[in-house]
């Protein structure tokens, strides 16, 4: 069958099939960009992410889906999971053949024989079921879920040291050595650990050290121990006592952002690894009570509706507050500490305010 997996995706690379794909899926907002395809989940996730799914026009149709952690699929994988809710790799392994066969009736081809597909003339009487089958698809658990946990020692295969870039770009050797900042010679990347919330080592991202990186197609940022990141805050654990203490939690959108205001003095804050809260992040702030203030402080790209989407996740009787730069102290695309300590501490001074929902 694995002759037949590399020729589906050839053809559906040549016939630039991937859109309708995603359209099938019950994707939203499928857009083409230059390398890729992005797309918003189904509704049954829940996440108004418009560019969650991602289709990299490569030979391997490699895909990931951004708010949920999962950087290591392919177009198999990607169908075992939002159609047939296969949530881990040993699931949609075992459903290869059905991701298979699933693309196959969607495109209207039949099994592969001689080098060539035919028409399933089926495929088109048996849309009645697949509707049916959409209105009954289940929605993805929550309750139990739960990251593989690794000891300290798999930090021992990188060098544990600060990185030139990061010093350069604010972060202090000190501050570096708190995050565990480290490289990783194999894939030329900066790492640090991700933790749950008990502390506990769940996986280690790393950034890459090329700024042409567009250039050479690849990742920015990858996960080099792949996890679900929608269960996990990034610096809950050390953030966890001076948010109580504070009564004030600030919710960033990358890691480094938390480490450069925990660096200036501000400990209680956390970062959600990207622009779109999770169900279970929110319920981590909401378990804290009611007293805890909410400020949602997102990058500069971001709209005053997309800000507005995350604080209503917090329901109208918590108080939500957003730092928005009316002030116009930030270029398009900064973070609120990509201007230095002096601009963020103006931000949070005179720029937050209370979130209508």
């Amino acid at each position: 069958m694995s002759n037949d997996l590399k020729t589906i995706k050839e053809r559906i690379l040549d016939e630039d099939k991937v859109g309708l794909l995603l359209e099938a899926m019950d994707c939203q907002f499928v857009d083409k960009k230059n390398n890729r395809y992005e797309a918003q989940l189904p509704e049954k996730f829940n996440s108004p992410n418009k560019r969650s799914v991602q289709v990299y026009l490569n030979e391997s149709l490699s895909s990931r889906i951004r708010t949920l952690g999962e950087s290591e699929l392919d177009i198999y994988g990607l169908v075992s999971y939002i159609v047939h809710d296969r949530f881990s790799e040993e699931e949609r392994q075992n459903d290869l053949f059905h991701a298979k066969r699933w693309i196959c009736e969607t495109l209207g081809y039949n099994d592969y024989a001689n080098n060539s597909f035919v028409k399933n003339p089926a495929a088109d009487q048996l849309k009645w079921l697949k509707e049916v089958k959409k209105r009954r698809k289940r929605k993805r658990d929550l309750s139990n879920l739960e990251n593989q946990v690794y000891d300290e020692d798999i930090l021992d295969q990188y060098v544990m040291l600060p990185h030139q870039i990061y010093i350069d770009e604010g972060v202090s050797y000190e501050t570096q050595l708190e995050f565990q900042v480290g490289y990783d010679v194999k894939s030329q990347r900066i790492i640090f650990p991700i933790h749950n919330r008990f502390g506990e080592i769940v996986s280690i991202k790393g950034r890459t050290i090329y700024e042409d990186y567009e250039k050479r197609d690849i990742y920015k940022f990858i996960y080099l121990y792949n996890f679900n990141k929608m269960i996990e805050l990034f610096n809950w654990h050390r953030a966890l006592y001076y948010i109580l203490e504070k009564k004030e939690v600030i919710i960033f959108e990358g890691e480094k952002t938390s480490m450069l205001a925990t660096q200036w003095g501000f400990r209680n804050c956390v970062s959600i690894s990207g622009d779109d809260l999770s169900e279970w992040q929110v319920n981590m702030i909401k378990e804290l009570g009611s007293e805890v203030q909410i400020v949602i402080a997102m990058d500069k790209d971001k709209s005053i509706e997309a800000v507005r989407k995350q604080a209503a996740k917090f329901g109208k009787t918590r108080m939500v507050y957003a730092l928005w730069d009316n002030a116009e102290l930030f270029l398009d695309r900064d973070s609120p500490t990509d201007r230095g300590e002096e601009t963020f501490k103006t931000l949070y001074n005179q720029c937050k305010f209370k979130v209508s929902v």
